[in-house]
């Protein structure tokens, strides 16, 4: 099941949200053994605020097992903040553009349809909130797997080794085509979002 969080204060997500930041400690800093900070287990910066959105998967038995955090980049992002000279004329500033950063999936079911779940849901996602185009900081590896999926990725800047792996900063479309042929990739035939959590009082069309 992916839930799509809205906040990362929302109160009625309090269990998901540390299962989540729980899981990208254990991916981005047990694992990867990325130089950045985390706090008793749980990995977040000042990115993770109210207007941030995440996918949260869970298997079966109710484990975090993937997870994208998406922000839109007319305010402040790790793109913007951190690796804007990664980007030729600079990241893009747009409300509907979203930075997608924190990807992570589970060691234990990397060989599963779990990549291709979150990858439908983040199409899904910029969907329903008006979103056109998704921009970040990809391993070289990780976004010709998602050319290979559909996705029409344009990289923006030159290719830099950033904690021994290739990293490029790239840019691609967020559409209903994308997403169709991602969903038939993944031979996925409905949607992959089953619920959506607002935070208290916001109120929003789909």
């Amino acid at each position: 099941m992916i839930h799509l969080i809205a906040g990362a204060t929302n109160p009625n997500c309090r269990e998901l949200l540390a299962g989540m930041f729980r899981l990208r400690h254990d991916v981005f800093i047990k694992e990867k053994h990325w130089n950045i900070k985390s706090y008793n287990g749980l990995e977040f910066d000042q990115f993770d605020t109210e207007e941030t959105l995440y996918l949260v998967e869970l298997d079966e038995a109710g484990a975090v097992v993937a997870t994208v955090r998406m922000n839109p980049t007319d305010r402040p992002t790790l793109f913007s903040e951190v690796f804007a000279d990664m980007c030729h004329g600079g990241p893009p500033k747009c409300p509907k553009t979203w930075e997608l950063t924190r990807g992570a999936i589970a060691q234990n079911v990397r060989k599963s349809l779990h990549f291709g779940r979150i990858e439908c849901a983040t199409i899904e996602a910029a969907l329903l909130w008006g979103v056109t185009k998704a921009c970040g900081i990809f391993g070289v590896d990780l976004l010709m797997k998602k050319m290979r999926c559909g996705l029409d990725a344009k990289p923006i800047g030159q290719p830099r080794m950033i904690d021994g792996e290739s990293h490029v900063a790239a840019e691609f479309a967020m559409n209903g085509d994308v997403l169709q042929r991602t969903r038939t990739l993944y031979r996925i035939t409905g949607p992959s979002i089953e619920q959506i959590h607002l935070m208290p009082g916001a109120r929003r069309a789909a």
